[in-house]
């Protein structure tokens, strides 16, 4: 390695913003002779020939004025990973993007689509046109920002957050699980143009913590006091139903929870499904890990507009212990098909696999089967255990070891902190100025390898999501009575 590149790697390891971070990688890349690779189209990981010849159909008809044929060509042949584009694979090679030919094709849709979207055709009217984009998007789907559990580790999802929020890359749709919920509800409470000063790590407030005297711990049942959890969450997020948080922020914001008690399932808050509970007692739920908070109970809004309890004989806890990750609910909910998660669980970060899914190599399936066949002992153990264990005092901590177990908790895209001692012994601790920032850069660096593979898997779902947005605000909003969970419905002109 000559002295410029060795100079290169430095300012890589050592950049504190994304332009200087790429400039230095994609030097790197064409040093390293990476340039033709990206520029040849040819790859056994995709079907190139099929991305080619769609890409230029598509130029042909624009150039040719073709409306009518391009759309009904982009109708039916409009899909997540056409061609098996999103391999990780063909984002393995470079330290920045893809082939050109992926860039290219996935461009020139989303120009496409915003050409159709201004278009104005007799054979294309508003209302024929609304429907287009949205059977497009309903069989595209759109991705979702998955943020863990891991106490004071989710101060890395904020720089997470941070590096796809300066790209215009978060997505609509975010999901939280205990710390997760914290940073989803923060940004899901605040308007567009209010999250900018999120990225400050001074505009937030991050002491959770507080242990409680000996004799408080034994009458209250918990190690922290939830009072000060409850303050930090209040000076974070907004006190808004999930409702009018959607209506202010236009984000879908998700947040996990699992039952205190037995007979209950875990569940998935959203403006859908919960669109009067409030937002602050969902997170406090989600952030309740058993022994360190007692569980909670949440809050709703009345049919006056009363702050008044939800099903006050149940209680909640710490979203993460049985649904981390709830991608089978985002898909049902918000046609979500593309998972990008930030992962800070420390029970998790030791054992999961750095790479992507799907990615070869015979140490990475050595230690995939590995792990695979020790845990699928655990749960057979812990099944076993609990089908002879009567209800009672032990079978509450068995059926939650064996979430833990069965959970997934990758995405298509992943981002993953370091694992060091640091980091752990930081878990429960109110971090310093010195600690945040360090941990929210953690989370930015962590991010910007994966930028170019987020922008390209989620260009057209973006794209599709601003056309529809631009053709309702054209159309005549129709207000939606209490109780639907639409927020809005368009008439076309």
């Amino acid at each position: 390695m000559d002295r410029y590149s060795r100079e290169l790697n430095r300012e890589l390891a050592h950049a504190t913003d994304y332009r200087t971070w790429y400039e230095a990688a994609d030097e790197l890349d064409r040093r390293d002779g990476l340039t033709e690779w990206k520029e040849d189209d040819t790859s056994n990981d995709y079907d190139w020939r099929l991305i080619r010849s769609r890409l230029r159909q598509i130029r042909q008809y624009r150039e040719d004025r073709a409306w009518i044929k391009l759309i009904h060509h982009l109708r039916q042949g409009l899909h997540w990973n056409l061609g098996n584009t999103g391999n990780p694979e063909l984002y393995g090679i470079c330290r920045v993007s893809t082939k050109h030919l992926i860039r290219d094709y996935i461009t020139e849709v989303a120009s496409a689509l915003n050409e159709l979207c201004d278009l104005e055709l007799p054979e294309f009217p508003h209302a024929v046109k609304l429907k287009f984009f949205e059977e497009v998007a309903k069989s595209y789907g759109r991705s979702a920002l998955m943020l863990s559990g891991g106490a004071t580790l989710g101060l890395f999802h904020v720089g997470v957050v941070k590096a796809l929020f300066r790209e215009g890359l978060v997505p609509t749709v975010m999901s939280g699980s205990s710390a997760g919920s914290v940073v989803a509800a923060t940004v899901g409470t605040r308007a567009p143009h209010e999250v900018e000063e999120l990225m400050d790590p001074e505009s937030a407030y991050y002491h959770f913590w507080r242990i409680l005297p000996i004799r408080h711990m034994l009458r209250r049942g918990a190690v922290m006091d939830q009072s000060q959890l409850k303050r930090a969450i209040a000076k974070n997020v907004k006190d808004l139903t999930f409702e009018e948080a959607a209506r202010l922020s236009g984000r879908i914001t998700n947040i996990t929870v699992s039952p205190a008690g037995v007979n209950q399932q875990p569940r998935l808050l959203n403006y859908l499904t919960f669109p009067y509970l409030y937002m602050r007692e969902a997170v406090l739920a989600s952030c309740a890990v058993p022994i360190l908070f007692p569980p909670v109970m949440l809050m709703t809004q009345d049919e006056n507009g009363e702050r008044v309890p939800y099903m006050p004989l149940l209680r909640w806890n710490d979203g993460s212990l049985k649904s981390d990750l709830p991608t089978l609910r985002l898909r049902r909910l918000h046609n979500v098909n593309h998972f990008i998660v930030s992962q800070t669980n420390p029970h998790v970060l030791p054992f999961v696999s750095r790479h992507e899914p799907n990615t070869r190599g015979l140490l990475r399936a050595a230690r995939n089967y590995a792990f695979s066949s020790i845990s699928g002992q655990a749960r057979s153990i812990l099944d076993l255990a609990r089908s002879n264990m009567p209800n009672g005092v032990l079978r509450t901590p068995l059926d939650t070891a064996s979430s833990i177990l069965d959970q997934d908790y990758r995405g298509h895209i992943n981002i993953f902190p370091e694992v060091s001692i640091w980091r752990y012994a930081n878990v429960t601790a109110n971090p310093t100025m010195e600690s945040i920032k360090r941990f929210m850069l953690e989370g930015e660096r962590a991010t910007w390898p994966r930028i170019e593979m987020i922008r390209n898997q989620s260009l057209i779902s973006q794209t599709l999501d601003q056309c529809m947005e631009k053709l309702e605000s054209t159309g005549t909003v129709v207000d939606v009575p209490r109780g639907k969970p639409e927020l809005r419905v368009v008439k076309g002109k």
